[in-house]
C-alpha cells in the first residue's frame, strides 16, 4: 500500500551535485585564461575597495600609515583578501562572478595551509607574468592548485 501523499511535505527533486561533494569524482575543467583575467581586474578593484575601507577606519581611530607602513599594510590586506575568501568560501568575488573556484589539484577543497601557501606564492616578484602562454601561474603550480569552472 502507498503511503498518502503530505501536500504540506517539501518538493523532491533529484540534485545536482554541489562542487563540494565528492569533489574527487567530478571531472573539472580547467578556467579559461579570459576568466582568470577576468578574475584578476574583478579582485583587483574589490581589494582596493576592501583595503580603502579599512584605510579609513584605521583612519578614524586615529592610525596614520606612511612609507614602509602602509607597504605593510597593503601587503596585510592583499593576505587577508585571499586567505579569508579562498579559506572560507574556496572562490573570491571574482570568481564568484566568472563560475570559477579553486580546488587542490586532485579536485579536493582547499585547506589553511593550501590557501596560504597559494596567497604567498602571489607575493613573488613578476608572478602576474606566469599567466604568459599558460593558463596556470606560478601561485597554482606552486601550491599544487587549480581554478575550475563549476558552471558547465
Amino acid at each position: 500500500m502507498r503511503e498518502p501523499v503530505n501536500p504540506y511535505a517539501p518538493p523532491q527533486a533529484d540534485r545536482e551535485q554541489s562542487p563540494t561533494e565528492d569533489a574527487d569524482e567530478i571531472d573539472w575543467l580547467d578556467a579559461s585564461g579570459g576568466a582568470r583575467f577576468l578574475n584578476l581586474i574583478i579582485d583587483l578593484v574589490c581589494r582596493m575597495i576592501f583595503a580603502y575601507v579599512v584605510a579609513f577606519m584605521l583612519a578614524i581611530g586615529g592610525v596614520r600609515m606612511d612609507g614602509a607602513s602602509s607597504i605593510v599594510f597593503g601587503l596585510c590586506s592583499m593576505l587577508v583578501y585571499y586567505v579569508g575568501f579562498e579559506t572560507l568560501f574556496g572562490r573570491t568575488p571574482g570568481k564568484l562572478v566568472t563560475g570559477t573556484r579553486v580546488v587542490k589539484d586532485d579536485g579536493s577543497r582547499l585547506t589553511f595551509g593550501d590557501v596560504l601557501k597559494r596567497t604567498l606564492c602571489r607575493f613573488v616578484p613578476f608572478e602576474p607574468l606566469s599567466f604568459l602562454g599558460d593558463t596556470r601561474g606560478w601561485h597554482d603550480r606552486w601550491s599544487s592548485t587549480r581554478v575550475v569552472s563549476v558552471r558547465r
